[in-house]
Formats: structure tokens, C-alpha cells, sequence
């Protein structure tokens, strides 16, 4: 045999092989993942049938895309090309995608809610990666476990709940307080301006993508001049769930969600009444309460100032160092720092602590001795 006739051979086994590969890859993309599906389910469903009228209807159900049109807000939602047997009772105990909806389907029927508005998800999608939100970047992923409450939580608030229903919410909201988020962030005109509006993020951003820049927010946007809170990952969980609320009004079905509060209100203590006045004056001058005292230190990392500055080699990087501040700032200019940060350095990123007096003349009196 010669060289030629090597070659030919050669070439007519690339060309079978080339031929093989097309061919199948024309018919991989002539056939739909949920064509198997909803061939899968008519086979169950005949199996399943109890009488010959309910086999007859099975024979008779064509295979194609079916989709839902909510009456509760514009959409188009194709889930149930796949999940078929979401209201059948004969699949209650059949594995997914063809088990029957628990009964929270008969007060909330997908003719008029849907499925995404509860579950998540794209419900435009006809593919498994596509419609459970594994597509991209800026696809909304399921809601499972407890980031369903975000769902139910944007729909019923907290008042028509029980308090489990919507714990992993409230402890969210609570934490955003705790770890002074408005300073930087706003939620409806209540916040700072240094970071983003958090108002409607729930709709521009999915739980995932929220999670993950809770943990590591220079990996998710590069640049980013978010402080790393080393949060335990329960309670990113709950942040994310909470922020996963607020939504725009395309996606709301009721009045906006209760936001964060930027500060606290100040304690004004009870009305004075003249039976407390009268046993006060009996008390002796030299005897009194003994007043309570803020510590510096301890108000530096309670107010978040460690989540943006560092002293020694402790805290945050996002702002100066404040190791030897005692050197360059007296206490009287610090004061007015942290009483409107603005005046002292004007278009700078120090967010408004809104701190109290007290509070101000022991964290200026800290912060001056630092030297």
C-alpha cells in the first residue's frame, strides 16, 4: 500500500467521523431536555391512572411548552413545562420534577401568583440551568431553606406571620442596625451616600451574589472600598435574606418592606411626677447613682470606626490609620469630626456616625491620646 492510498483511507475515516459528530449533534439540539420530561411524566401518569377516563385524557395531552400568565403582575412563567404534576395529587410521593405542590398551593394557586415569586428562579426559561437561575451572573437562583422567607416575607410582612416564619428577616434587619450599614448605605432616603442604594437590591441582585460580596467584597467587584466584616456565615445568611426583600415596585405585591434604621432614638426616659421629685429631695447631697461612663476603646469598635481604620496592627484598611492620630489632630478638632464629618473633610468617605455627646468627648479624648 502506498503513501496515497494511506491518506485517502485517512481522510475517509475523518470524514465518517465528522459526519458522526454532526449528526449527533443535530439531533441533540432537535431534542428538548423538557421533551424527556414531559414523555417521562405521561409515562407515570398511565401507570398511575386509576380508570380508563384518566388514561384516555393522558393519551390525549400533546407535548410542547405550556406556560403560566399570572393575573398578579405581568410575566410569562414556563415552570410547568417541566413540573407538570404540580397540582396532580397522584404524584404527591413521586420524585422531582414530578411531585405534586404541598397544599400552600390551594391559598396561593400558581394561576394567579406563579411560580417564581415564591420559589425564584427564571420563569421565562425552559431548561434546567436556565430556570433554576444557573444560567449567568445576573440570573436569580432558587430560594430554598430559609430564603423562602424573603418571599414570603415581601408578600405578608411580619404582622400576618408567625415569628419562625420570618426570624431569619428579622435577625437581618437587626444586624444591618448593629453593624451601621446606613452609614454608608441608603434604604429609601434613610442612610448615607458613600456606597450604593440598598432600596430595591433584592431586585437588581440575587441572594447568591449578595451572599458572596457579604463575605468577600473585592472578589465580587474589584475595587470595592467595602470593609471585610469577617461575619459568620449565619449571619451572612440572615443579611442576605434580609436584603433579599427589598425590592423595586415591579417586583412587590404590597407596601414597601420596614427598613433598617440609621440610628437609634436616644432614651428620653419616663415622665417626671411630683411623688419621684418629692423622694429625690430627701436624698442626701453627697449621695448619688453612679453615672454610667463610656470606654473608648470599647465605643471605637462599638460605632464600627475598626471596620475602616486601624490601630496598630488591628482593624480595617479602608481608612487612615489611626495609630498615632493623638500627633497630627487635637481632641477639640476630633469632636467636630465626629460630630459632622463633612465640615472637618468635605466629599470625604467618613460616613455620619450620629453619636451623642458623651460618646463624642470620650471618643475624641481615646482617639487624642493615641500618640
Amino acid at each position: 500500500m502506498d503513501e496515497v492510498e494511506k491518506i485517502e483511507r485517512w481522510l475517509i475515516l475523518a470524514c465518517l467521523l465528522l459526519t458522526a459528530v454532526l449528526g449527533w449533534a443535530a439531533w441533540d439540539a432537535s431534542t428538548q431536555e423538557w421533551e424527556g420530561y414531559q414523555e417521562s411524566y405521561y409515562r407515570l401518569a398511565l401507570l398511575r391512572a386509576s380508570s380508563e377516563a384518566q388514561k384516555e385524557w393522558v393519551r390525549a395531552q400533546p407535548v410542547e411548552i405550556k406556560q403560566l400568565e399570572p393575573k398578579e403582575h405581568r410575566s410569562v412563567e414556563r415552570c410547568i413545562t417541566c413540573h407538570l404534576a404540580v397540582d396532580n395529587p397522584m404524584f404527591r410521593d413521586a420524585p422531582e420534577p414530578f411531585r405534586a405542590h404541598s397544599s400552600l398551593l390551594t391559598s396561593h394557586p400558581a394561576q394567579r401568583f406563579g411560580c417564581v415569586v415564591c420559589h425564584g428562579g427564571e420563569g421565562r426559561a425552559v431548561t434546567t440551568l436556565e430556570g433554576h437561575g444557573q444560567g449567568n451572573i445576573r440570573a436569580k437562583p432558587l430560594l430554598r431553606g430559609e430564603y423562602m422567607q424573603a418571599a414570603c416575607y415581601s408578600c405578608h410582612g411580619e404582622a400576618s406571620l408567625s415569628p419562625k416564619a420570618v426570624a431569619a428577616v428579622v435577625r437581618g434587619r437587626q444586624l444591618v442596625n448593629r453593624y451601621l450599614c446606613l452609614g454608608c448605605h441608603q434604604i429609601r432616603g434613610v442612610g448615607g451616600e458613600e456606597g450604593p442604594d440598598l432600596s430595591a437590591v433584592g431586585s437588581n441582585r440575587s441572594w447568591l451574589w449578595l451572599y458572596a460580596h457579604l463575605a468577600r467584597p473585592q472578589a465580587i467587584v474589584v475595587g470595592s472600598t467595602m470593609p471585610v466584616f469577617l461575619l459568620p456565615r449565619a449571619e451572612i445568611k440572615d443579611i442576605t435574606i434580609y436584603l433579599t426583600t427589598l425590592l423595586d415596585s415591579r417586583d412587590r405585591f404590597r407596601s414597601p418592606t420596614p427598613a433598617a434604621e440609621q440610628r437609634t432614638k436616644s432614651y428620653q426616659g419616663e415622665e417626671p411626677n411630683e411623688e419621684a421629685e418629692k423622694g429625690k429631695e430627701n436624698i442626701p447631697e453627697n449621695t448619688s447613682a453612679e453615672k454610667f461612663r463610656y470606654d473608648g476603646a470599647l465605643l471605637f469598635h462599638g460605632a464600627g470606626c475598626s471596620l475602616c481604620h486601624s490601630i496598630g496592627n488591628r482593624g480595617g484598611e479602608v481608612g487612615p490609620a489611626l495609630t498615632y492620630i493623638g500627633r497630627k489632630r487635637k481632641s477639640e478638632e476630633l469632636e467636630r469630626l465626629l460630630r459632622d464629618p463633612e465640615e472637618i473633610l468635605p466629599g470625604g468617605k467618613m460616613p455620619q456616625l450620629y453619636l451623642n455627646d458623651e460618646q463624642i468627648k470620650t471618643l475624641a479624648a481615646y482617639l487624642s491620646a493615641l500618640q
